[in-house]
């Protein structure tokens, strides 16, 4: 029964830029089912996946539309009425509440998901062999609409981070008690063939966004190696504890 629900940013707005704040985007049934789950459902899990009962999945699924309507349910995005700049907004918490930066090795954004061992690591690095692109794309393509990049020093900076690899890839294989060949073995099933040609065994090509780039080389090899400053504090395992710290159903 509670009519306004209020979301920090939308991704579509702050990520990827296929909305202004000017478009005034809402929360919509359309919208989580269309971009947050990719056209899937909750329910569809049942099927796929015989380990999985009602129980798993009932907390996931959208509201009916008549209870939506029912109650006037509305969800608004803070991002719509203020300016949303995460380098901005992270260097004002690190200024006046101690937040924590963490370097990593695949982008140049020290403020993001901070907090674990994988999503810049080996998830970021599937994204780039399932689509052809990584975190450091998106980073860079916010910072140029922020105006503190141009496009060849994100570029530059895309080229310098993508291929880098995985931190944490020894943690993760021990927590799911492989080598990490086999690990490797698993995640080259899915590199998506319009951006990898495999040369060899073991040995790919990659094909995708960045490597199509031609223009501006010039400038691109004159470019520093991180134009823009980000305040730095740890890596992150230098305070992180010895193992994964792993939250589901029923964690207190």
């Amino acid at each position: 029964q509670i009519p306004l629900i209020i979301w920090g940013a939308h991704q579509g707005l702050e990520q990827v830029g296929m909305f202004s704040h000017e478009h005034e985007v809402e929360m919509s049934r359309r919208y989580w089912h269309d971009h947050d789950l990719m056209g899937h459902e909750a329910d569809e899990l049942l099927s796929i996946f015989d380990t999985l009962t009602e129980a798993d999945i009932w907390q996931y699924r959208y509201p009916e539309d008549a209870d939506l309507k029912k109650t006037g349910v509305r969800g608004i995005y803070l991002g719509n009425f203020v300016r949303w700049d995460p380098k901005a907004q992270h260097e004002q918490m690190i200024r006046e509440y101690g937040y924590r930066s963490a370097r990593f090795s695949r982008t140049f954004d020290c403020y993001d998901y901070t907090d674990c061992f994988m999503y810049m690591n080996l998830h970021d690095q599937m994204k780039l062999y399932k689509h052809g692109y990584s975190k450091v794309t998106d980073h860079a393509s916010r910072e140029i609409r922020h105006g503190r990049l141009t496009r060849p020093q994100g570029l530059a900076l895309v080229r310098q981070h993508e291929q880098a690899l995985a931190d944490y890839t020894e943690l993760f294989c021990k927590w799911l008690n492989v080598t990490p060949r086999s690990l490797q073995f698993l995640m080259d099933q899915h590199r998506g063939k319009a951006f990898w040609n495999q040369t060899t065994p073991n040995r790919w090509e990659f094909n995708g966004w960045s490597a199509r780039q031609e223009s501006d080389s010039a400038q691109i090899e004159r470019t520093p190696s991180n134009p823009i400053a980000f305040i730095e504090n740890d890596k992150l395992d230098d305070r992180a504890a010895p193992g994964f710290i792993t939250i589901g159903k029923g964690y207190p």
